[in-house]
């Protein structure tokens, strides 16, 4: 069924354009004469409209994956491929900054007021949610979740009120969330204290923003508390500002949100095509080297799972700039998954393959340039050297029986590390580990 919907930002009075539905779901986009910010930049601002790959690729990742969209699918007979349709019902809040509504409609988002637009959640009311996410069931009877929110854990979007309580937007008020909280299966109870281990450690070693994290306990439930940085938070009003994910920004569907799920080098996020994002953003000298910061550190950190969905980029002012780093989990202690990189580092495809090579082609990918000279060699060796020293002296930090694992899974990355780089790194002597049907696990 053909749809036309209105594209809003919630920062812009009027619809930034129009996204069309026709009867067989093919899209397209058209930019509003009026409109001066981008929604995306891999759609800049132009006359004429984008057709269907460039809309699809954009609208559907504002998509989540979940029972709400199952629900609608459903209840109103729509093809998962019907993205106009699926919005119709969903895009007032779909993921972002961004609202698409049926034409002459009001904007789906604005922004919220702490002290009108929130009902507070009670410790009952707070210790029932997280034990329905714990136990992956529906949440209580008369607690909607309020956002969409994608992932692998189970989570729900809240906002943190002034006197210190949580609330859920009132279903009338459109009214944005601050917080993310994440609550996993009893059996992974561990991945609270772990995520929010290697969290606090990012925020001491980089020099660029990473998302805040705290560990929340209530009732003898525990959960990690995520602080949104798509929020801005002035007195008692609360708004968002437009993001988007890489997959977004490099036009690539959420099915190729890893390099080895394509099969053509100019649709896959790649160190390359990230380098080549670089240039449009606001600073690009200071995003290359934070995006360089967050790669080795997650390789230090064993998070190969930072894929294109786990990057971003956040406008302020219409400006896109890299987002903080977030969702930095250790997914090397968990064997169930695999361990190859979310992307390749020159040739390497994993840890094992990694050389200096390597090191040196991804630093040129991103955009450093002078591969092959000394400059160029010493510049990425120091610049290691200082990440990775940062990293190892938090290692001792780690001990205890939820968290050792991961101080000697860090030493044995930067070991390696190390080795590969030619470094001086002084690595605290850990357990050895062995590798376990494909995870790490101590040999102690």
């Amino acid at each position: 069924m053909s749809q036309s919907l209105d594209v809003y930002l919630e920062s812009e009075p009027k619809p930034v354009g129009t996204l069309s539905g026709d009867d067989f779901g093919t899209l397209s986009f058209c930019y509003d004469v009026d409109a001066k910010v981008p929604i995306s930049i891999s759609m800049p601002l132009r006359e004429h409209p984008y057709g269907d790959v460039a809309a699809r690729v954009f609208f559907d990742n504002l998509l989540q994956e979940n029972d709400q969209l199952d629900g609608v699918m459903q209840r109103h007979a729509i093809a998962r491929s019907d993205v106009a349709g699926l919005l119709y019902h969903l895009g007032r809040d779909c993921a972002g900054a961004i609202s698409c509504v049926p034409r002459e409609s009001e904007p789906g988002k604005i922004p919220g007021d702490l002290t009108r637009d929130y009902d507070v959640l009670s410790n009952d009311n707070m210790i029932a949610l997280m034990q329905a996410l714990a136990a992956r069931r529906p949440l209580p009877k008369g607690l909607p979740d309020p956002s969409p929110v994608a992932g692998v854990q189970s989570k729900i979007a809240l906002t943190r009120l002034p006197d210190g309580r949580f609330g859920l937007p009132k279903p009338e008020s459109l009214a944005p969330t601050t917080h993310l909280l994440k609550v996993p299966r009893p059996s992974e109870d561990e991945l609270v204290d772990h995520e929010h281990a290697l969290m606090a450690l990012a925020g001491r070693v980089l020099r660029s923003p990473v998302a805040q994290t705290e560990i929340f306990e209530l009732g003898g439930q525990r959960g990690l508390l995520v602080e949104r940085f798509d929020r801005i938070v002035q007195g008692t009003e609360v708004r968002r500002l437009h993001q988007e994910d890489f997959c977004q920004a490099l036009g690539l569907p959420s099915s190729l949100k890893y390099e080895r799920n394509s099969n053509d080098p100019t649709r896959s996020f790649s160190a390359g095509r990230v380098g080549a994002l670089m240039p449009l953003l606001g600073v690009p000298a200071l995003d290359r080297n934070a995006f360089r910061a967050m790669t080795l550190l997650n390789l230090a950190l064993g998070n190969t799972d930072n894929h294109a969905k786990n990057h971003a980029l956040l406008y302020c002012n219409g400006t896109p700039r890299l987002a903080p780093l977030y969702d930095v989990v250790p997914v090397l202690v968990d064997p169930r998954v695999t361990h190859d990189f979310a992307f390749s580092l020159g040739r390497a495809a994993n840890m094992d393959a990694l050389t200096l090579g390597d090191m040196h082609l991804f630093d040129e990918a991103i955009g450093i340039p002078g591969r092959g000279s000394r400059a160029f060699e010493r510049r990425s060796h120091d610049f290691a050297q200082e990440i990775l020293s940062a990293v190892a002296v938090e290692i001792d930090s780690l001990q205890g029986p939820r968290l050792k694992i991961l101080g000697d899974m860090i030493a044995h990355q930067l070991a390696i590390l190390n080795e590969v780089s030619n470094l001086d790194l002084d690595i605290p002597s850990r357990d050895a580990f062995l590798i376990r049907g494909g995870g790490f696990d101590s040999s102690s």
